[in-house]
């Protein structure tokens, strides 16, 4: 099996990785530069996103074929005219793909909104998920503390993602501030200037390999952002009993669930009101327990991989 993505980085790889774990398969992967020469190596393709999709549609026809969604970015952006033609190009790639995937059901209900019943047909909804994880005992919140200068006694939010306008990081500096709680972000991008230039007690710890030590820092978790599939991140941060936070963007609602607070995109005083909600110490915990409780019901990384092998299976018998 090839996997191919748009490009290096972010949830489609993180994604990637965890399907390599897939008892049975063995699985390469490149960017949509490469496809094309290494077209003819796997016996299944497996393409990330609405654009890499667009650009392999005469492979995903001509072989079996897997296209996950991954939050209907290129669909979700646009207005008007480049709306029209981001849906006639989501219709071509439930044509052209022998199975499409989408990553919650808000997904799908894009897409069936988007295409019709007809056409998606051949998709199915296989939520992300994430392993079991320990939750960080006191010594390990307190070292992580320490190397980001934290108080031990302070009210910290975790903020995981590229510091970019998708990732809305300065709206949740900008509520920091306001509500006097900590933020540390974990991630590089061009709103780090507007990120810092927001002022209040903000950590840039910049791009990590591991971000545990953020998580084992924070009291809750921040998602802000305009678009997602369904974020990895966020179920992590959940898996380890952080409550949530998030933005009202499809697929953060269904993944916070009773477990987390909404708050509209984009809405600076809404989040600073839900940071100062979880000053609340029996808060933060009843919804910590209830946002990891959530994640081992629903959304589980062997339940992910179990379905994916199935839609892999179908694929390959053109079922």
């Amino acid at each position: 099996m090839l996997h191919v993505l748009p490009h290096p980085g972010g949830g489609g790889e993180t994604y990637v990785g965890a399907l390599s774990r897939i008892e049975g398969w063995s699985a390469g992967r490149c960017y949509v530069s490469e496809v094309y020469f290494r077209r003819r190596a796997q016996a299944l393709l497996h393409v990330h996103g609405e654009g890499a999709a667009a650009l392999c549609l005469p492979l995903l026809s001509g072989r079996p074929s897997v296209v996950t969604l991954h939050g209907l970015h290129l669909l979700r952006r646009m207005e008007g005219v480049r709306r029209r033609l981001a849906a006639a190009n989501l219709r071509r790639i439930l044509r052209a793909a022998t199975r499409t995937i989408c990553v919650s059901q808000a997904e799908m209900d894009d897409v069936v909104e988007t295409a019709g019943a007809e056409a998606a047909k051949r998709a199915v909804v296989i939520l992300n998920g994430v392993a079991p994880a320990r939750q960080p005992d006191a010594a390990e919140r307190a070292e992580a503390r320490k190397r980001f200068s934290l108080a031990q006694d302070a009210i910290v939010g975790a903020v995981v993602g590229s510091l970019d306008d998708v990732k809305q990081p300065q709206v949740a500096a900008q509520a920091a501030r306001q509500a006097g709680v900590a933020l540390v972000f974990a991630g590089e991008g061009p709103l780090r200037g507007e990120v810092q230039a927001a002022g209040g007690d903000i950590r840039l710890a910049g791009r990590l390999g591991d971000v545990r030590p953020v998580l084992a820092a924070a009291d809750f978790f921040v998602l802000p952002s305009k678009r997602e599939g369904l974020s990895f991140a966020l179920l992590e941060a959940m898996a380890l009993g952080l409550a949530p936070v998030v933005s009202d963007a499809p697929g953060n609602p269904e993944a916070a669930g009773d477990a987390g607070i909404v708050v509209r995109r984009g809405d600076v005083a809404g989040f600073a009101a839900a940071f100062a909600r979880l000053r609340d110490a029996s808060l933060r915990s009843a919804l910590g327990a209830r946002a990891r409780a959530r994640v081992q019901a629903g959304f589980r990384a062997d339940e992910m991989l179990r379905r994916t092998r199935e839609v892999y299976e179908e694929a390959l018998a053109g079922t």
